[in-house]
């Protein structure tokens, strides 16, 4: 299942706001931070404020991290840089929040249940077990049934993912926002049954 992304059309319930805030955040700075001539403009008022220096030392930190190249043609500028690392990160960091801020809220009893939320959670444990599912308790028992499948949008949680990276090779950050965007919308319809 496709779902095209249009910030124009997306406005998280206030549970989930931060999440939508830190996505946008996310693309906006990757978009901001590849552009030569936002980057030229940067380093130039950097050096011209007295106490902004570090953050060219950051710049440099983050075109080194990403091996952002630049490539210029005649007019045409093309930058082409790796963000893997930090698309994990702040996908491990949006899984983690979206369900911490779930079940602190009034919507829990409401939604822990659904299979949606418990796909969240196995995502969620393995986010913050360095990346990798783990379907295991402390004492090597099954938290899932030998047969169980946890499904959602065409992605399957069983037994046989255990162990196995949770960020980039199962599901990404897109995946995570789409999520997000899921509960977001089911507790919007949870407010208006409330009225």
């Amino acid at each position: 299942m496709k779902k095209t992304i249009n910030p124009k059309e997306i406005d998280f319930h206030p549970v989930l706001k931060d999440i939508e805030n830190m996505f946008w955040f996310f693309l906006l700075s990757v978009r901001t931070l590849s552009d030569p001539e936002i980057q030229e403009i940067l380093k130039t008022k950097n050096s011209k404020t007295g106490g902004y220096e570090s953050f060219n030392n950051m710049l440099d930190k983050f075109n080194e991290s990403t091996k952002l190249n630049i490539q210029k043609t005649g007019d045409i500028t093309t930058s082409k840089l790796n963000i893997l690392n930090e698309m994990v990160f702040t996908g491990k960091a949006m899984v983690i929040m979206t369900y911490d801020f779930l079940v602190a809220s009034s919507y829990n009893t409401a939604i822990n249940q659904d299979n949606e939320f418990k796909f969240l959670r196995y995502i969620r444990n393995g986010a913050a077990h360095y990346n990798k599912f783990n379907l295991k308790d402390e004492v090597g028992g099954w938290k899932i049934r030998e047969d169980e499948i946890i499904e959602w949008n065409n992605k399957k949680i069983s037994r046989a993912l255990q162990g196995q990276e949770v960020f980039n090779n199962f599901i990404s950050i897109f995946d995570i926002f789409i999520l997000a965007q899921h509960f977001s919308e089911k507790l919007n319809l949870l407010d208006k049954q409330k009225t």
